[in-house]
């Protein structure tokens, strides 16, 4: 989707550093390192991805999709419920190991905990934004519309700078990356179907991120649990 290509990128990534200028084996990181970044900071729905599994009684652990980036929502389809996230530390507090249906999740690393332990096969959904492919050749752009390519290049800068201990000059660039974003039109303007109100233009990264979709036109069915 992108214009500027991984050989472009690394182009002016090296300009950029002057005198601080890298090898490629340091480049590409920063480069991809930044699409990630970005993407989760964006949640284009484009990106949101739908998994959905059923549950096994008795079974209380379930692994996770390697492409995942962020959780957005765990929903229980069968009961019509959506599962609340509690973090790791409270997860080991729930008493005893009485099976039921699911009520809370949590996560570590890439395994995922149910609470109550499932006393039935129920239908899982969960929604998660799926981290892009990697830039590995030197023609290969990113997944990202063009009009991210700037702030891409700019993130990576920003990676750059920090490994290299120039923190000053990396948040500034991190800033102007930012201000960067609040110019350009949110995702709900440019799939809106009155694009003659005129374009929205997002004040923080959190306007980018509203979307009263749930993303089931981008899902698909499969099994992710071991």
């Amino acid at each position: 989707m992108g214009l500027r290509t991984l050989g472009e990128f690394r182009d002016g990534l090296n300009l950029s550093l002057g005198e601080k200028r890298q090898s490629n084996e340091r480049l590409e990181p920063w480069i991809n390192d930044g699409q990630v970044e970005l993407f989760a900071i964006l949640d284009i729905a484009g990106r949101r991805i739908c998994k959905q599994t059923t549950t096994v009684a008795g079974q209380e652990r379930y692994s996770l999709p390697l492409d995942i980036v962020a959780m957005l929502s765990l929903k229980d389809s069968t009961n019509k419920k959506r599962l609340l996230k509690t973090a790791i530390e409270n997860y080991e507090l729930f008493e005893g190991d009485r099976p039921g249906k699911p009520t809370h999740y949590a996560r570590a690393d890439r395994v995922l905990y149910l609470y109550p332990i499932p006393n039935a096969g129920f239908l899982i959904q969960l929604f998660y934004i799926k981290e892009p492919a990697v830039m590995a050749l030197a023609t290969d752009t990113s997944e990202l519309p063009s009009m991210y390519d700037r702030v891409i290049q700019m993130i990576a800068l920003r990676n750059a700078l920090i490994d290299l201990e120039q923190n000053e000059r990396a948040t500034f660039v991190f800033q102007a990356a930012q201000n960067k974003i609040r110019e350009l039109p949110t995702e709900a303007w440019l799939e809106s179907q009155n694009p003659a109100e005129g374009i929205q233009i997002a004040t923080k990264l959190a306007d980018l991120q509203v979307d009263p979709r749930i993303g089931t036109d981008e899902s698909s069915a499969g099994r992710w649990i071991i």
